[in-house]
């Protein structure tokens, strides 16, 4: 049997992880853009919704 638990919280206003990841290629791909907190926000709300109807 697999088991996958989630821990994911809600960004805060000063969510900006764009270029910290040395390595990380989706980190480095959005150094220097603009973050977008709400957007993130609103995500991450969105995926705790869809795996909270998967059961």
């Amino acid at each position: 049997m697999t088991l996958e638990i989630n821990f994911d919280g809600i960004p805060g206003p000063t969510h900006n992880y764009a270029g910290l990841a040395r390595g990380n290629l989706a980190a480095e791909k959005n150094a220097r853009l603009v973050a977008n907190p709400r957007e993130a926000a609103l995500q991450g709300l969105a995926k705790m919704r869809a795996l909270a109807a998967r059961g």
